[in-house]
């Protein structure tokens, strides 16, 4: 996760997401998306990557993602030194910021359609728990993981320049993002104003990880991906 600095031209210590707080605020999501998806063979491709890696240091079950989520907060808590308290303000007004943050969104699918087809679409139920699932592990993987990764092999280890690393590491997160759901990693064939549209978001949804953290930007994302399915069955 991007560090806390108080320094100009850094990211204010205000502004972060409490690790505790985005903490309390995902469990609901994360619940949700387990519990749906029990009965489910298919899972969030995002989901299977982070499975496939733990698997290689042992046997795990279909909990470790979500187990993984715990730990990293905890594990960023403690290392913040911050007080085991929580701020149920806070916590309330990301579930309000993910969705105001979604609006943009929103009007870029708008701007640029991608409605899929209405054909075979799965129960309700189902779409909502992977939209969450996605919101949830895709930025886990493509801006948590994969973002702070590059800032710490080009900052902490090269001792390069922090403002081009993070430029950098936004726009390989975001291109790997789009990549990620077409062949051969994902199930869709590839299609250049899908990528596009992809990448854009990724860069998007990267920018509010970096100023306002993970849960907020796992909140946006899931907040997008219910929105669209919502529609799609209200107006089906």
């Amino acid at each position: 996760m991007p560090r806390r600095q108080s320094r100009a031209g850094g990211v204010s210590r205000g502004t972060l997401a409490r690790p505790l707080d985005a903490l309390v605020f995902l469990l609901p999501l994360i619940v949700f998306y387990e519990i749906a998806s029990l009965a489910r063979q298919d899972r969030v491709i995002a989901f299977d990557f982070l499975r496939r890696f733990f698997q290689l240091f042992g046997q795990v079950g279909m909990w470790a993602p979500g187990l993984a989520v715990i730990v990293i907060h905890l594990a960023t808590h403690i290392a913040s030194g911050d007080r085991w308290s929580i701020q149920w303000r806070r916590v309330g007004w990301m579930y309000v910021e993910s969705v105001a943050l979604s609006v943009p969104l929103l009007l870029l699918n708008w701007a640029v359609p991608l409605s899929a087809s209405s054909g075979g679409l799965p129960p309700l139920l189902d779409r909502m728990a992977l939209s969450i699932g996605a919101g949830v592990y895709e930025e886990l993987v493509f801006r948590l993981i994969f973002i702070s990764v590059l800032v710490m092999i080009g900052v902490d280890l090269l001792r390069l320049d922090r403002a081009p690393i993070a430029v950098t590491a936004v726009i390989l997160s975001s291109l790997a993002f789009a990549a990620h759901h077409h062949r051969p990693m994902g199930i869709e064939p590839f299609d250049a104003v899908r990528f596009l549209f992809r990448t854009m978001a990724g860069v998007y949804l990267a920018a509010i990880f970096w100023f306002r953290g993970y849960g907020p930007a796992a909140g946006c994302h899931a907040a997008y991906n219910v929105a669209l399915v919502l529609l799609a069955w209200l107006t089906a």
